[in-house]
């Protein structure tokens, strides 16, 4: 297995409404870049595993466990919400669905 990619691996601070620009942000840390495996996941193993057809869903595979807690994540500039991480021995595996805004 080939870990090309990479991701950046955030976790959520707080969010709330800004008033100098009269939104609702969204603030993340620094953010932790590693290098990893994105493979995306059939709609029937999405349905089997989260219960519905309508998410499109991507596996990412870490070399190392990531021992952190990761609530966003982003490739190539995509923006993600973690659904699932999975912590084994010798890996991590998170599930992500790709959203265009951080809410």
């Amino acid at each position: 297995m080939r870990y090309t990619e990479r991701i950046t691996l955030y976790e959520a601070l707080s969010s709330g409404y800004n008033p100098e620009t009269g939104q609702h942000g969204f603030r993340v840390d620094e953010g932790t870049t590693l290098p990893c495996n994105v493979s995306p996941m059939s709609i029937e193993k999405v349905k089997t595993v989260f219960g519905s057809t309508d998410q499109f869903v991507t596996t990412v595979r870490l070399q190392r466990p990531f021992k952190g807690n990761a609530d966003k994540a982003t490739i190539d500039g995509n923006k993600y919400n973690v659904l699932r991480h999975v912590r084994h021995r010798s890996e991590s595996v998170f599930y992500l669905e790709e959203v265009s805004a951080w809410n």
